[in-house]
């Protein structure tokens, strides 16, 4: 007997580039790996590169894993540990930043990959540490769509009791991990406004709001327009994803991470970063 989502789980494993925990990691879990521009460059084209050849590897592995879920022999190691995407620190503007990259506001808070399976939704830490069970309108996460499932990359932001999203590697039984960036933030903000509209309030059935964050274009303009939107969180810094960068377990150069103090001389830009709520 088979099982898709397991199988799903143990894909993304398949694709770890890197779990080196030495890589200092900022508040919300995102490892950090630094690295020369050259190398970081260079590594960029390696992944777009191997995602092509990789693609239908991938897919085999999602037919052919066996079941883990239905085993009643105990599970030799954990399906949730290092299974989020995590970013490098941005060592300058990549050469294609307008062109290719999309940007998104991360709030200060903790890492969670959200599973929503078998009739109820479930959160876990990047290291496989399950910190909530709860039920959602997410498919998968309710009793009255428990035949399917659902995994979302999200931040959890405490002082809200609110789960930010980030990315969509599964919706609806239907992966997406393979899919790129540009396509999963389209797909999610599509789901996220029209098949789950009453998501982003607390209800019996739905215990924590979940919220899509939007992704922006790499120009200085809309950087600067988003940092001055209002937003219900307190802003940590700044992910930029490429749009054509899969998701893939582990540490990713098409992922980079930039600080909210470090904006202006990475990015060459001229904002005023006193305005910005920042944790010293």
């Amino acid at each position: 007997m088979r099982d898709n989502f397991d199988e799903l789980v143990s894909d993304l494993s398949s694709f770890n580039v890197s779990n080196d925990e030495n890589c200092a990691a900022p508040r919300f879990d995102l490892y950090k790996s630094r690295s020369t521009k050259l190398d970081q460059e260079k590594r960029r084209q390696s992944f777009l590169e191997r995602q092509k050849n990789d693609r239908q590897k991938s897919l085999d592995v999602l037919r052919n894993i066996e079941d883990e879920s239905e085993s009643q022999s105990p599970k030799k190691t954990n399906p949730y540990k290092k299974q989020l995407m995590l970013s490098e620190w941005f060592q300058d503007t990549p050469s294609d930043f307008e062109e290719n990259w999309i940007c998104k506001l991360a709030p200060f808070g903790h890492r969670s990959l959200v599973v929503a399976h078998k009739g109820r939704t479930e959160s876990y830490t990047k290291n496989g540490y399950r910190t909530a069970s709860f039920p959602s309108n997410l498919p998968g996460g309710s009793n009255s769509t428990r035949s399917s499932y659902t995994l979302l990359d999200a931040v959890w932001v405490e002082e809200t009791q609110t789960f930010y999203v980030l990315d969509m590697i599964c919706f609806k039984s239907h992966p997406i991990n393979n899919s790129e960036a540009e396509f999963r933030f389209y797909w999610g903000q599509t789901k996220f406004s029209e098949d789950l509209s009453n998501i982003g309030t607390e209800q019996r059935r739905n215990r924590y709001p979940m919220v899509w964050l939007p992704g922006y274009p790499c120009t200085k303009t809309a950087i600067s327009a988003a940092l001055q939107e209002k937003h219900q969180f307190q802003l940590d810094g700044l992910l930029f994803y490429h749009k054509m960068g899969h998701y893939t377990a582990g540490s990713s150069p098409l992922v980079g991470w930039v600080n909210l103090d470090k904006l202006n001389s990475v990015l060459d830009m001229d904002l005023d970063l006193s305005v910005y709520k920042m944790d010293s």
